[in-house]
């Protein structure tokens, strides 16, 4: 099945020069929003161009303290597996309906529809639902918990058919829909398969789940990939330690 990268309206270039400056400021302690304010005032970005930096561009040390603990190979499978339910679902459902998809440079892959809020059961539910169970059959995990956010629409009767579809898997776990599914994480004791922020900064070790069932039918149309940044200053760091090769003007946040 392809996924389709949705075309940037802003020209390539003209949003790398955007997220190079906002990361910069990032790597001098500029407060994040204002940072943002300024980038996105400079280069005249849209609503939708500035949520891509928002949610995919962070400070270096950020950026390399989530990557330290994602989890790489199949070690994951070995430990207890907790879902951001709504975080994942939504990203599947989104890759499903062609909607943007960036990859942070801290390694996440995130939507950026901003759909939570007008989340409802539809037919991509259920197909959605098939490729994340397709691949939870062959990459079994020991033991799963999905947790969704009771406030948002339908989320007891998905949290109802992710149970189901566990005990017809044979797969041990619960699905359950819970006032705020981040106070209910252990975060010291599982494996967290989420994208959001928030979650991956208290997280141990963390699965990019909604990634890892998408490559599986085929690479995620990403409309931004900015792991450049991140791994363009760790590569040439290790060789110039005071290398930087973004030179934005003196401003005053």
């Amino acid at each position: 099945m392809p996924f389709e990268p949705v075309r940037l309206q802003i020209p390539r270039t003209l949003l790398v020069g955007a997220a190079s400056d906002f990361f910069f400021l990032q790597n001098r302690s500029y407060p994040r929003k204002a940072a943002l304010d300024w980038v996105g005032n400079r280069y005249q970005l849209t609503s939708g161009e500035r949520e891509l930096l928002r949610r995919g561009v962070f400070s270096q040390e950020q950026a390399l303290h989530r990557r330290s603990r994602r989890c790489l190979g199949d070690s994951w499978k070995s430990s207890w597996l907790v879902v951001d339910g709504h975080n994942v679902h939504i990203t599947l459902e989104s890759a499903l309906l062609g909607r943007p998809l960036l990859k942070g440079n801290d390694g996440a892959l995130r939507d950026t529809a901003g759909a939570s809020g007008n989340f409802r059961l539809t037919e991509v539910t259920m197909t959605a639902m098939g490729m994340l169970f397709n691949f939870l059959r062959v990459h079994r995990p020991s033991k799963v918990l999905f947790l969704f956010d009771a406030p948002m629409s339908g989320s007891g009767e998905l949290a109802g058919r992710y149970r189901k579809e566990l005990q017809s898997l044979v797969i041990p776990g619960d699905a359950r829909a819970v006032p705020v599914p981040e106070r209910e994480i252990p975060y010291g004791e599982c494996t967290v398969a989420s994208s959001d922020q928030a979650v991956l900064n208290r997280s141990s070790k963390w699965l990019d789940l909604a990634y890892r069932v998408l490559s599986v039918m085929a690479a995620p149309g990403l409309t931004v990939d900015f792991s450049f940044l991140t791994e363009l200053r760790t590569a040439c760091t290790a060789f110039f330690p005071d290398w930087n090769p973004f030179f934005p003007p003196t401003i005053s946040l």
